[in-house]
């Protein structure tokens, strides 16, 4: 049943806030661990990248002397073309700063983490003592705390629906393990680990599949 709006008292309202900054802070360390992980990749990428750019230049300018057609005009294209690509392509991923935002998201639910301390420090204090006046009091503090949150939420980058899908799937795979009974476990519906299909992602798996490539042209040239 929908509960009226009319009849919200300040209680039920701070736990249903608890919850949401648990599962916001949740999301949000789910994204710090995908973009620092996006970050950790893309460093062995272009790793990979800039050593096969450096062979394709090296042979275009003198691999003569290994195999004629190293100085083919053709494989002169490919190897500019390749080089320009991984100038291009880092350039491109040092502007999306994986690391940096990581770390920022990393400090943002840190400072969830104090929101939701000061919330349950409210329940704390009005199941310490009820009056009239420390309800006054306690929605004073509420509504401070969540002009708080929601200066948070504008100052920072928005989690991606990959990372509360994760969350969810992390929750549920706990749950299961927490069960002591089988027939518990049995009865809680197991979720699907969820795909990473962002942009960022798939640009990544792209160039994963880009670095084998400038190998097996030149391997082709050898033989």
């Amino acid at each position: 049943m929908k509960k009226e709006y009319k009849d919200i008292t300040i209680i039920p309202e701070i736990e249903k806030k608890i919850r949401t900054l648990d599962r916001t802070r949740d999301n949000r360390i789910e994204m710090s661990i995908r973009l620092k992980s996006y970050s950790d990749k893309w460093k062995l990428i272009f790793f990979c990248l800039n050593i096969e750019a450096v062979i394709f230049v090296l042979l275009s300018l003198g691999g003569k002397e290994i195999n004629i057609l190293f100085s083919n005009s053709l494989f002169s294209l490919i190897s500019g073309i390749f080089s320009i690509y991984v100038i291009l392509i880092q350039y491109y991923i040092n502007e999306l700063n994986y690391s940096e935002r990581a770390l920022k998201i990393h400090y943002h639910q840190l400072d969830l983490e104090d929101l939701i301390l000061k919330l349950k420090n409210l329940l704390l204090k009005y199941n310490t003592q009820k009056t009239n006046s420390d309800e006054m009091i306690l929605i004073e503090s509420f509504n401070s705390i969540m002009v708080e949150y929601q200066s948070m939420l504008k100052n920072n980058e928005n989690h991606d629906l990959v990372d509360d899908k994760q969350n969810k799937y992390k929750n549920a795979s706990a749950q299961i393990l927490e069960c002591q009974d089988q027939k518990d476990r049995s009865e809680i519906k197991p979720l699907k680990k969820p795909k990473d299909l962002t942009v960022d992602n798939i640009i990544l798996l792209f160039n994963v599949c880009i670095i084998p490539i400038p190998i097996i042209i030149i391997i082709l040239l050898f033989l």
